[in-house]
């Protein structure tokens, strides 16, 4: 189990060594905030995955109690530009995340060089500290697509509508990819419960690669490794929708969810809704 949430905050030009503090994204978030960082929940006391990304992004350095007595880390290479870079620059700890102590605070500092003010964008994934690997079945990837107006700066709800029904069924979804022109971060909402958020980058370019981490499949057609495992299981009555980072109104979306089949889909009793059945959102 993993969950994506941001910091972007505008800090002023302070050379490649001078580390200044990203505010975390407190709109729209599910993890409480504490101070300028996030307070790490019980349930989520790993560091996953850091996505960094700002056009003159220098480092970025993760820091919490528990990382003492050690240096903190500082992380280079970041992506530098307008977008994620193709192959993107990123930190996967998936396999051997790094334990924090839960209520403790998760601060965000980073460096840039611009030489002015600049607004820089940072990922993280919490996770449970366990991978669910992908499991055997029928796999696949579906592509959907969406007009949603997108708030700049802020995570936006999006529906997706699929080219193409899938056959009735549970699935786990076990990868995924996301478009838009301006596109930064996205989180799958889970159609059941648990409602963590588990996310990755968003790609500006249809030749851009994913995180390898991030998709089942790699881009010869073979399985990735490692890959993230189990993001969140779904069934074909109800998809999940995604939530959308972009740093402007984008209006056009796509989505691609890399699925397995595991089972046959539930059986509702009369007068049950299906995503009240699932915990759907």
């Amino acid at each position: 189990m993993f969950h994506m949430e941001a910091f972007t905050s505008s800090i002023a030009t302070s050379g490649a060594n001078t580390f200044q503090q990203l505010n975390y994204l407190n709109i729209g978030n599910i993890i409480p905030q504490l101070n300028n960082g996030l307070n790490i929940p019980a349930q989520l006391p790993y560091l996953h995955t850091v996505f960094g990304v700002g056009v003159s992004l220098v480092h970025v350095r993760p820091q919490t109690p528990a990382f003492l007595p050690y240096p903190y880390w500082t992380l280079s290479p970041n992506n530098r530009g307008s977008a994620f870079e193709s192959p993107a620059r990123y930190w996967d700890f998936s396999s051997g995340a790094i334990p924090m102590k839960p209520t403790d605070e998760l601060d965000i500092f980073v460096t840039q060089n611009s030489g002015a003010a600049e607004t820089e964008y940072v990922g993280v994934n919490l996770s449970d500290g366990n991978i669910i690997p992908a499991p055997p079945g029928r796999r696949f990837t579906v592509h959907g697509t969406s007009a949603t107006t997108l708030t700049a700066a802020r995570w936006t709800t999006v529906n997706w509508t699929f080219d193409q029904t899938i056959p009735a069924g549970r699935y786990a979804i076990v990868g995924a990819r996301c478009f838009s022109a301006t596109g930064r971060l996205f989180r799958v909402i889970p159609t059941e419960p648990p409602n963590y958020r588990p996310g990755g980058i968003m790609v500006q370019a249809y030749d851009a690669l994913d995180p390898v981490g991030q998709r089942l499949f790699d881009f010869v057609g073979g399985p990735t490794a490692p890959n993230w495992g189990v993001w969140t299981y779904t069934n074909s009555y109800v998809m999940p929708q995604c939530e959308l980072f972009a740093v402007a109104a984008d209006t056009a979306e796509e989505m691609w969810f890399d699925m397995v089949l595991i089972g046959a889909a539930p059986t509702f009793g009369q007068g049950q809704n299906p995503s009240s059945a699932t915990g759907g959102i």
